[in-house]
Parts: structure tokens; sequence; C-alpha cells
């Protein structure tokens, strides 16, 4: 019978009903909003391993362009919605204003790099309009060092939050760096003790959010449903493919 608590992400894991977890891997198409708003973005297809890649090349360099690395992470992040995109590329309009947004980014990107999760919070949180927990999560995951043994940092929006919240009971909805460290902190304990990747348990997070859309009681209105049709043992594939059927994802 499946219950909340922190082994449903081991049940998140191995369940057969979300999307492949290769997906992981899988390029994202840059869309032509960057280049109608005048930034060039190149590669043409953005993957994680690219931006790993970019963003080490970064560092490499005394008088590194983070600002355009940040539009590369949002060309990779955002999926359809830019509502937010003009006003954070705004910020960076003019020399001064990009001088300023570059230097942000760098301090952040460090201190990510060194595993100082709340130092890389506080560096980039309300340093820049509209560039939110989601968006500026994905710059400090890019520039943290993915082979380092301690907590680094990792992605955390609004879908995986709602995943966490509803497989675990932790709540990591505050906009505040001692939450985003628990976060980090915990993927990495859930890392060890299931042996996976904490992006890949992110991941896997996220297409649970996509599939609860983001919302704890449709979850618990799949199971109840399954309850009140007489069954007695309900496990965490038999919820999910009850969602899947509800949201239209299984005919």
């Amino acid at each position: 019978m499946w219950q909340e608590s922190d082994g449903a992400v081991g049940d998140l894991l191995t369940s057969h009903v979300l999307g492949r977890v290769g997906q992981i891997d899988d390029p994202v198409k840059v869309s032509a909003w960057w280049a109608d708003h005048g930034i060039a973005i190149d590669p043409v297809e953005l993957n994680r391993d690219a931006l790993f890649a970019i963003a080490a090349q970064c560092r490499e360099n005394a008088d590194a362009d983070w600002v355009s690395f940040l539009w590369h992470v949002l060309a990779w992040g955002v999926m359809g919605d830019y509502r937010n995109a003009p006003t954070i590329v705004a910020s960076a309009a003019g020399c001064d204003q990009r001088i300023r947004l570059n230097d942000i980014l760098r301090r952040a990107a460090y201190a990510s790099h060194r595993g100082e999760i709340r130092s890389a919070y506080m560096a980039i949180r309300r340093k820049v309009p509209r560039l939110g927990p989601a968006f500026f999560s994905k710059f400090l995951y890019f520039t943290a060092d993915r082979d380092s043994p301690d907590p680094s940092s990792v992605i955390l929006d609004s879908r995986v939050s709602a995943a966490a919240f509803t497989l675990t009971g932790r709540d990591y909805s505050e906009d505040k760096a001692a939450t985003y460290e628990r976060f980090c902190n915990d993927m990495h304990m859930w890392s060890r003790q299931f042996g996976a990747p904490a992006d890949v348990i992110e991941f896997r997070m996220y297409q649970f959010g996509q599939l609860i859309d983001s919302r704890r009681w449709k979850w618990l209105h799949a199971e109840a449903s399954l309850y009140r049709e007489g069954h007695e043992q309900v496990g965490f594939d038999d919820i999910a493919e009850r969602r899947a059927h509800l949201a239209g994802w299984r005919r």
C-alpha cells in the first residue's frame, strides 16, 4: 500500500507510468523568441550536458559573459510562457546594467560551484526583476559542480515543489535560502538512499508534477477513486495509472 513518505521517492524512480527517465538528456529546440529579441543562442538545440559545458567555459574565462549564459539557461528552461522574459532581458539593456547583472551572476555561479548553496541563493535572489527561484535555480544548478560528492544546487520549480510535497509531505514552497538549502540537502540524501543522481530525482519529480498538474489534490483524488471502487491494496503505480487516465495520458 502506498504511503506519503521518503520511500515514495523510490516508488517514483521505479514507476513505469511516467515518461522515460532518459528524457532528462533530450535536447530542447531554442525558440525563435530569442532571435526575435536580438539574442543569439548557439547551438539551436540545448540539453543539460551542453549547458554544463558552457558554464565550465565561463569559469575558465576571467571576463566571462554570464549574462549570455543566463539567456542560454532560460532558452532551455522556459517552456512556452515568456511573460517574465522581457523584463529579465531588459535588466541587461544598457552597458552599466549588463555589467551589474554579469557581476550578480558571476558571484552566484562561483558560490554554487563551491557548494555554498545558501550563499549562491542569496547572491541572486531578488536581484533581478522577475527572475524567481524557478528560473534562477536552473542557473545555480548548471553552475554547480556536478562531480562533487557533497550536496549541490538542484532545480526547484513549482512542479518539483508540488511533487515533493505530494510524495513526501516535505514543503519547499517558501522562497528562502534556508528552504532551498534544505531541499538540496534532502535531494542529496535521497540520491544516496536510492542510488540515483539528484538531478535524475529532480527530473522524475518534474514528470510527476506534470502528471498531477502541480496539484496534490489530484493525486489524492485518484487514490480515493480506487478505494471507492473497492480496491483494498493500492500501490504507487495503481494511483499513477488512474491519474494518467484522468489526465488523458492513457486511453
